[in-house]
């Protein structure tokens, strides 16, 4: 499967605005087998990025925010993901800070190689 590393979150309010700009990054590496079924078989991947809020238990499960975007992925690298969004998007508790982060999924797009893996970024901290 895939190996997803250096999962990263930024984000930056946007002075003037209720806006925010949310990127965050991630490192992809393919094995030889998969580097293999990916040039003689053209075997793809999708990478996707969703933001999530972070909850402790009292509060229930984290909860899903919104999706940064998805794209195809065949060879090792770097891959960034990049959304600007109302600060009410990321305003995920009643009161108090915001723990917010992202997850990384990289799944094979063949049926027959349910090749997958998956990575979440530290929270980032603040009240949007």
């Amino acid at each position: 499967m895939p190996t997803l590393s250096n999962p990263n979150l930024r984000i930056t309010l946007i002075s003037g605005t209720s806006k925010a700009k949310v990127d965050a990054t991630v490192r992809v590496n393919f094995d030889a087998f998969e580097e293999a079924l990916i040039k003689q078989l053209g075997l793809k991947f999708r990478l996707g990025c969703r933001i999530w809020g972070e909850d402790s238990g009292l509060t229930g499960a984290d909860d899903s925010l919104f999706s940064i975007a998805s794209q195809t992925v065949t060879a090792d690298g770097n891959f960034a993901f990049s959304r600007t969004v109302d600060r009410d998007s990321l305003d995920e508790d009643w009161v108090g800070n915001d723990e917010i982060y992202a997850r990384f999924s990289c799944q094979s797009t063949t049926p027959s190689f349910p090749l997958a893996a998956s990575v979440r970024s530290a929270a980032v901290t603040g009240d949007f």
